[in-house]
């Protein structure tokens, strides 16, 4: 995994100062960055991932020495469970069993194997998708289901700032359609769509459109990302559809509710990509581009 972070960003992105993290390489042989060749260090996203972990343990109440080795414990034990299809089966079952440490130790092995990208897509959605489809059949409660998606929720999150913020890629804003809560795709997009280097404000779940006019006006995007998973949702898209066409260049629907029908997307004047993220934003870039060009 390629080292790209200075010491500075690392201790933007994740709030660790400078001298804690020497101090942790100098006692717990953690992190270990790579040397640029004027000998500064570079850190990388599992360093930031590792870093961030180090972290939360520690706030958590357990001590910087056994939280470091629960840490590399996890990288060291990384090929007991290589695929990504191990790894969800492994995290479903921590989370339905209310296990926060063991899912906390899954997440960073998976993170120590796989590309980011490949732990959303091929991780985080089926295991939430598998979460939804026990508690439909009832075979998990509903607060349970709500740990799991508030504890996978938080991580994401967590994701997203680590991801950081371009100053000079072109603004994006992500947000769900009114009365929509379901905002993970959503905030998994827009973790994907910063770390291609795009300026992404993720707004959450249930956005009225005239509130999004306004910071539409405000940020001036060059494409907003509008997802909606409830029929009541479209309906009031619907109903908001001169505003809808104010918004951007670029107005783009997604969510489930157009993977079911995705000629909507035109009916409201925006484009709908597709419902497997990395082609989304590929298919995004496509856009952005044509629109460059044609102006």
């Amino acid at each position: 995994m390629a080292a790209k972070y200075t010491v500075n960003e690392v201790e933007e992105r994740t709030q660790v100062p400078s001298s804690t993290l020497r101090q942790w390489e100098r006692r717990y042989g953690f992190p270990m960055p790579a040397r640029s060749e004027s000998g500064y260090r570079l850190y990388s996203d599992l360093d930031l991932e590792q870093i961030s972990s180090m972290k939360r343990y520690i706030e958590d109440g357990v001590p910087a020495s056994r939280a470091a080795a629960l840490v590399k414990n996890a990288q060291r034990n990384s090929s007991v469970q290589t695929s990504c299809e191990d790894l969800a089966a492994a995290l479903v079952e921590a989370l339905v069993d209310l296990d926060e440490a063991k899912a906390d130790s899954l997440l960073s092995e998976a993170y120590a194997l796989h590309p980011i990208e490949k732990v959303l897509v091929e991780i985080i959605r089926p295991v939430m998708f598998e979460l939804g489809e026990r508690w439909h059949n009832a075979e998990i409660n509903t607060t349970t289901e709500h740990f799991a998606s508030s504890y996978i929720q938080g991580k994401m999150r967590g994701l997203f700032s680590l991801g950081g913020s371009s100053q000079f890629g072109p603004v994006v804003i992500v947000a769900c359609a009114p009365k929509d809560q379901h905002e993970l795709g959503a905030l998994m997009l827009a973790i994907l769509l910063r770390r291609k280097g795009y300026r992404v404000y993720f707004v959450g779940a249930n956005t009225p459109i005239e509130d999004l006019k306004l910071m539409a006006n405000e940020v001036d995007p060059r494409v907003v990302m509008i997802s909606a998973s409830l029929a009541d949702s479209v309906t009031m898209l619907f109903e908001a559809s001169e505003i809808l066409a104010q918004l951007a260049p670029i107005v783009i629907f997604g969510g489930a509710a157009f993977d079911e029908q995705p000629g909507l997307a035109k009916e409201l004047g925006g484009e709908y990509l597709s419902a497997d993220l990395l082609k989304a934003v590929g298919l995004l870039a496509d856009l952005v581009n044509e629109k460059e060009a044609g102006a």
